[in-house]
């Protein structure tokens, strides 16, 4: 902040929190007569009708026959914008002191993160900025501009008020040096070109490109200058609040929510910090933000993170306006059959796209279409879930087959042989004693070819889909389930997406009946009882494995008496809510085909 002669300085870059709040504050603890905005002088007419309509975000544009299309969003979180709406909100005045002769920036080079506002101050901030920014040479196109914004600026000092002057860091240095020369005074511009002046609401899609901040963290800003106890925003806070509000508020089931502990939640953000420190920021971009949140939680966490951060609360009512569509580099008016190139006057940085493979949901209208063109006569599993669940069936049979050897584990005092090993435990316990004690394992008392995992047996109204899926081969097992309708949740042209309730597997496959037909008349009301028994009736091995939260209740266990069974029960604590989360959720195709092109929509 530079006072020199009734005139306030200081230097901005667009798009950026920081600023806006340095604005703020400066018109709060001063009074100034007028607010001088660097800001191209030829949207004057449009722009403070468009900042009257924030928290509303449109774009001003300007466009000649030939060349490209300019246009100034109204950012809120923007110091020029900020600039304006003070001068409004303390019925001052305001002028827009750009060069009204539009070109085409260059794009600044990486400048210090505005993390460091916090630890530096602000004014030592801006110095290293104008440092990296450097000093435009004579005769430049910067250096025309900031003869006729110091010029503007003298003019506005000649009536006497006190003048804020809010100028871009490209031409701060060449400005306070114009305005330190007696000639300044006595300049000739010519008469600018013409432009045609309109405005429109941005897509709300598209505010991702049309603003500096995120939409989620403009959103935030916004809703918090309305908070008269509400501090600075701080924006790695305010990314924080996303990866936290995107779990509380996009999982209405919660399983999902206890899947993404606050201890998940940390490691995503801690990964998401590494991201950042190795492109030596200290403010992470979307791209590493939803790489991390891919990262910890997953396509469909990432997805969630996505749409939330390009999310922005305020939208426009009318719904006859037309609005533009926004893009890198590109524009496309109401009427236009085709983007035009455009140039964004408050972007500083180059925006580039970086390629994340993740895998979006379908719009409702596709949805639609999907479930419209479904057959009920061809369903089958996809590849890559078959062999994660043989895998995971596979591991629980060896589980519950130690659980079998360990009940019968005899231990006794060191003789004359160790056995089977060490009792560890035994003798620690015995200690004092001086004797080791050694255990003896008996034999493998059977086999285990079935194995029931229960996943939810309280709300059976959720699942109304139950099925039996026979082996396409000897190293599949027979799967016996029961889930929520797949047709609930399309993704993709003849894929569907469902998560079990329950299900058995049986090992080696063989056909059996269906087992929820076969005990649709035994007085059994849970579905998780009914495809226990079926387990019992079809499973040729004593030992059954049984996967649960809660330990088999009275009725399942005189229902394996009667059947001559023993239920092995394994809690469903003892696997890692990662992979019960990745077994649960499983996918539908409709028929053998669709695996061909079924990778393509399958995020996990």
């Amino acid at each position: 902040m530079n006072p020199l002669d009734g005139i306030t300085l200081i230097p901005i870059l667009h798009g950026r929190v920081a600023f806006a709040t340095q604005v703020r504050r400066l018109c709060l603890e001063h009074r100034f007569g007028r607010i001088a905005v660097d800001v191209p002088s030829v949207f004057s007419s449009h722009l403070a009708a468009a900042v009257s309509c924030l928290p509303l975000v449109s774009a001003v544009v300007a466009r000649q026959k030939r060349g490209p299309v300019y246009y100034v969003p109204t950012d809120p979180c923007d110091a020029a914008i900020e600039g304006i709406r003070q001068a409004q909100q303390n019925h001052v005045g305001h002028a827009l002191v750009g060069s009204p002769w539009l070109e085409t920036p260059q794009p600044l080079q990486p400048l210090p993160d505005e993390f460091a506002v916090n630890e530096m101050g602000f004014e030592a901030f801006c110095a290293l900025c104008l440092h990296a920014v450097g000093n435009p040479g004579a005769g430049s196109p910067e250096d025309r501009a900031a003869q006729y914004t110091a010029y503007q600026l003298l003019q506005l000092r000649s009536s006497g008020d006190a003048v804020l002057g809010i100028i871009h860091m490209r031409r701060f240095a060449r400005v306070v040096y114009y305005l330190g020369r007696e000639k300044t005074h006595n300049l000739h511009f010519d008469a600018p070109p013409s432009y045609g002046i309109e405005t429109h609401y941005v897509n709300p899609d598209h505010l991702y490109f049309a603003l500096g901040e995120l939409p989620f963290v403009s959103g935030k800003f916004e809703k918090e200058r309305h908070d008269l106890f509400a501090g600075p925003v701080d924006v790695v806070s305010t990314i924080k609040d996303l990866f936290r509000e995107t779990r509380d508020g996009y999982y209405d089931r919660s399983e999902d929510i206890v899947s993404l502990s606050p201890a998940r939640i940390q490691a995503a953000l801690t990964f998401l910090r590494n991201l950042t420190v190795m492109d030596r920021r200290f403010i992470p971009g979307l791209f590493d933000i939803v790489a991390a949140a891919k990262g910890v939680g997953g396509n469909t966490y990432a997805l969630r993170v996505l749409k939330n951060a390009k999310y922005y609360p305020y939208l426009p009512f009318e719904f006859g306006e037309q609005r533009i569509a926004v893009g890198i580099d590109k524009i496309t008016l109401p009427g236009d059959g085709a983007p035009r190139d455009a140039v964004n006057l408050f972007r500083d940085t180059a925006m580039v796209w970086r390629s994340l493979a993740i895998k979006p949901d379908p719009s409702e209208l596709r949805k639609k279409k999907y479930r419209f063109s479904w057959s009920p006569f061809g369903m089958c599993s996809h590849v890559p879930e078959d062999r994660r669940i043989e895998s995971f069936n596979a591991h629980v049979r060896k589980k519950a087959q130690r659980i079998m050897a360990e009940d019968f584990v005899k231990t006794e005092r060191f003789s004359t042989s160790v056995k089977d090993g060490i009792d560890i435990r035994e003798t620690l316990r015995n200690w004092h004693t001086g004797h080791i004690y050694v255990k003896e394992v008996p034999p493998s008392r059977g086999p285990v070819d079935t194995v029931v995992i229960i996943f939810d047996e309280d709300h059976d109204d959720r699942y109304p889909q139950q099925a039996t899926w026979y082996a396409e081969h000897g190293e599949e097992s027979t799967l016996t389930f029961y889930a929520t309708n797949p047709l609930d949740d399309m993704i993709g042209p003849g894929i569907a997406r469902s998560e079990y309730g329950g299900l058995s597997l049986l090992f080696p496959p063989r056909p059996v009946p269906d087992a929820f037909e076969l005990t649709r008349n035994m007085g059994l009301t849970r579905l998780s009882h009914r495809l226990a028994c079926g387990a019992m009736v079809f499973g040729k091995e004593r030992a059954i494995a049984y996967v649960a939260a809660r330990r088999p209740d009275v009725r399942l266990r005189m229902l394996a008496r009667r059947h001559h069974k023993h239920l092995v029960w394994i809690p469903l604590t003892s696997f890692s809510s990662e992979t019960l989360r990745r077994l649960r959720r499983f996918h539908v195709l409709n028929g053998k085909v669709v695996r061909s092109w079924a990778s393509r929509f399958i995020g996990d």
